[in-house]
């Protein structure tokens, strides 16, 4: 089993974060679309990225 790298954790947590502050805290915002789909599109293509990524196992990693 592939671990997950940090950059796509990091892509899955921020997208989530936006999402959930446009949806409680920035419904009045006109920019409320816009900042909200932008945090759909962060969380999508963390979760798209997954499967075509892999940690570098540093144990079988010649020096």
């Amino acid at each position: 089993m592939t671990k997950i790298p940090i950059f796509l954790k990091l892509l899955i947590g921020i997208g989530m974060v936006i999402i959930l502050t446009s949806l409680y805290l920035l419904k009045d915002h006109p920019y409320y679309l816009w900042i909200r789909w932008t945090g759909n599109i962060l969380f999508i293509v963390g979760i798209v990225w997954i499967p075509f990524t892999k940690e570098m196992d540093k144990k079988h990693v010649n020096t």
